[in-house]
């Protein structure tokens, strides 16, 4: 017959076994959110830069040349602001949003991140006045 030590044993390495099992769930979000509301609010010829950046926020520059922007800091070749620059007559906005699963075994591991975007991308004219935007909202894809 089996003691009690047998069995303590084996329930043990049954409770250690079982903390090394676990699955995860998450969300990723990155980015200030692009309101619809507002969006519609935009009118070409109508709209100002200013009224963009109050409703916004502070443009992501993921379209301008960032390598540009570093040589032009790291120089000290000019000190103007960027509204200044030639590229500078398009605003881009970027929200991501992201799904994690992952399953965590002992041998075996797998993970899956789905990630998508809303993009907001708004052109002015030389009298920083909305000519035309685009707006492509990927995050609804997720739900």
């Amino acid at each position: 017959m089996k003691g009690p030590r047998f069995y303590f044993k084996w329930i043990g390495i049954l409770v250690l076994s079982l903390f090394l099992l676990g699955c995860v769930i998450g969300r990723y979000y990155e980015g200030p959110k692009i309101s619809p509301e507002k969006i519609k609010e935009i009118k070409p010829g109508i709209t100002t830069k200013e009224e963009i950046i109050s409703w916004f926020g502070p443009p992501q520059n993921y379209i301008s040349p960032t390598i540009f922007n570093q040589i032009l800091r790291e120089f000290d070749v000019t000190r103007e602001p960027l509204t200044s620059y030639p590229f500078a007559n398009i605003l881009s906005y970027q929200f991501n949003q992201g799904n994690i699963r992952a399953l965590v075994l002992v041998l075996f591991n797998y993970v899956e991140g789905i990630v998508k975007s809303d993009h907001l991308v708004i052109f002015f004219d030389d009298n920083e006045k909305v000519k035309y935007y685009g707006f492509y909202k990927g995050t609804e894809e997720l739900r």
